[in-house]
């Protein structure tokens, strides 16, 4: 399911206590640029949320404690996919808030 840019999207669904945060944002920087940026994002955040990352091709996998998620990047898109275990669940919107501010700053 792709959102529209600038959406964000929370699911909880069949009793998991869990998050899900999804944020896609359309660019016009070509792929290597994004890239470099989405390395700026996880940076960032890393140091705000005590977020590890490591890049798998052309995907970043992202992982803390009670937080893990990807970042997709293509050629004119970056989309991003956070779960937010029961365990963070108060912290979800600074958690969003992160993300989406980092994204808009770097990619938008």
């Amino acid at each position: 399911m792709s959102l529209p840019d600038h959406a964000a999207q929370e699911r909880l669904s069949n009793g998991d206590p869990s998050y899900t945060l999804k944020v896609k944002r359309q660019h016009s920087l070509g792929i290597e640029e994004a890239k470099r940026r989405v390395d700026q994002i996880a940076d960032e955040l890393g140091g705000k949320l005590g977020l590890t990352a490591e890049w798998e091709g052309d995907h970043m996998r992202v992982h803390g404690k009670g937080v893990s998620g990807r970042i997709l990047v293509s050629d004119d898109s970056v989309e991003v996919h956070v779960h937010v275990g029961f365990a963070m669940m108060m912290f979800r919107e600074p958690i969003r808030s992160a993300i989406e501010g980092s994204i808009d700053e770097y990619i938008t």
